[in-house]
């Protein structure tokens, strides 16, 4: 993490700050509490550049973010009032001094809504004299009580509408809303699947894909909370795990696992959380025709949801190798495993035993983000990321090669094209299995729990549910 000297602070005060990160903390003084409490309060403006990465102090204001506000009574010694709210980031200009003008004031401190009294105030409150070419952050933000419903989050730019996933409806006009969350937009097939299964069976709801940062899940989920069209939804790729600390309730497997991917909001309107991720890889590998018994299964990755999986395939009775760059983590995930079902059925190790462990596998699973679009989008799973992507691919090359030609060739990440390691198998006429089939089972089991009363009612089963959804996904 990169850090900067703060040069601004009255009588040359040394501070460092993170400034690659958004602020977390917006300070005011004791004599803005009232009109904080009030919500009178819809602009600040703070002296030097406070919007990218090269900002001058305690972190950016990046639109969309949320923020503690804190009335600060000592700054020297860092001591805070009581009091504090939270606020989302609604827009931050940067100008130079010359070009404020009152407009940009409006919603700000009395003390600071006309441009004579802001220079009044910078130059108090910093200790020194403004120049016109000095930068000047227009903060302006939302209390996050006024937030109730998934558009609030959308509107104030705190989530957006995911565009690749096909079928992912641009506005929330239904009676009801399931929401999946992901950190990254890429073409899901969760939106199509749902929203199949909507029309078919007559339910008045719409799943709607939202893209956001998993570091503001508890924010996103208080305000979701509240809005009554909310049912419930999924939580993707990187809210896997941060999700889990932010809900009310959790399915015993799911608290084992440590990660969920499906939310329930409960008649009471509790959140509860459950991992239908495992299960949903294991079926597929099931529909493929594996008898997962005995099998001897080497997962590359930990975390999210491979823990699932690992999950799923150790209480079927197969023989878990789970090798991670980060030894600790797979450490962590065997032994959980073991733990949880009362026998040795997971061994780990890092990335350097995977040539020695594929040449007996029976499966051999990539749960990494080696393969997924972005940086890692050229690596395959088989070899290190540590070098380039060709060096990669080499050493690929010559795993591949001592992998038995029965062995599954299995990757959970879904990309518009294969992926490196799936390519590799594929060019190789190897038996390979994607992350579509675990997609489908998985969202069948989620729709399950949330419509099992109502779908009952009209005498359709899970197999029905199954049937469109795999239509859908173009299975």
């Amino acid at each position: 993490m990169r850090h900067i000297e703060n040069k601004n602070l009255k009588g040359g005060e040394k501070m460092e700050y993170s400034a690659d990160m958004p602020a977390q903390e917006i300070w005011f003084r004791e004599p803005d509490l009232e009109l904080l409490q009030k919500k009178a309060i819809t602009t600040t403006i703070r002296l030097g550049n406070r919007q990218d990465g090269i900002c001058e102090a305690k972190g950016c204001y990046f639109p969309g973010h949320f923020v503690a506000a804190k009335i600060v009574t000592d700054p020297q010694s860092k001591k805070f009032a009581d009091w504090q709210a939270d606020l989302v980031i609604i827009r931050n200009q940067l100008k130079n001094w010359q070009e404020i003008n009152d407009q940009d004031l409006q919603g700000s401190l009395p003390g600071q809504n006309s441009k004579k009294k802001l220079k009044e105030y910078l130059e108090q409150i910093y200790g020194r004299h403004l120049t016109d070419k000095d930068l000047v952050s227009i903060i302006n933000f939302e209390y996050k009580d006024n937030l109730a419903t998934a558009s609030d989050l959308v509107r104030v730019g705190a989530l957006s509408i995911a565009q690749t996933p096909e079928e992912n409806p641009d506005n929330f006009d239904f009676e009801h809303l399931t929401i999946p969350l992901i950190a990254e937009d890429y073409p899901a097939k969760t939106p199509i699947m749902w929203n199949s299964a909507y029309r078919q069976f007559g339910i008045k709801a719409g799943n709607v894909m939202l893209v956001g940062d998993p570091a503001q899940i508890s924010h996103i989920l208080d305000v979701l909370r509240k809005d009554p069209k909310f049912k419930g939804g999924g939580a993707g790729v990187g809210f896997k795990d941060t999700t889990i600390d932010c809900l009310d309730e959790l399915d015993p497997l799911a608290e084992a696992v440590g990660s969920i991917n499906f939310i329930l909001k409960t008649e009471t309107g509790q959140l509860k959380g459950y991992n239908t991720d495992g299960l949903g890889y294991a079926m597929s590998l099931e529909q493929k025709g594996v008898e997962i018994k005995g099998k001897k299964i080497v997962i590359l990755g930990a975390g999210g949801t491979g823990n699932a999986i690992a999950f799923a395939l150790a209480q079927k009775g197969a023989h878990l190798v789970i090798l991670n760059r980060t030894v600790f983590k797979a450490q962590s995930l065997a032994e959980k495993i073991n733990a949880y079902y009362g026998q040795n059925l997971a061994k780990a190790g890092g990335e350097d035993l995977i040539a020695e462990q594929v040449k007996d596998a029976d499966v051999i699973i990539n749960v990494s983000t080696k393969g997924s679009q972005g940086s890692m989008e050229k690596y395959n799973a088989l070899a290190s990321a540590n070098k380039d992507w060709q060096e990669n691919q080499l050493q690929a090359e010559k795993v591949m090669a001592k992998i038995p030609k029965t062995t599954i060739i299995s990757d959970i990440v879904l990309t518009k094209k294969a992926t490196p390691l799936l390519e590799m198998a594929q060019k190789q006429n190897r038996p390979t299995l994607d992350g579509l089939g675990m997609v489908i089972n998985q969202g069948v089991e989620s729709f399950w729990l949330l419509y099992q009363k109502e779908l009952a009612a009209k005498n359709i089963n899970k197999k029905q549910v199954f049937e469109v959804m795999k239509k859908a996904a173009g299975l």
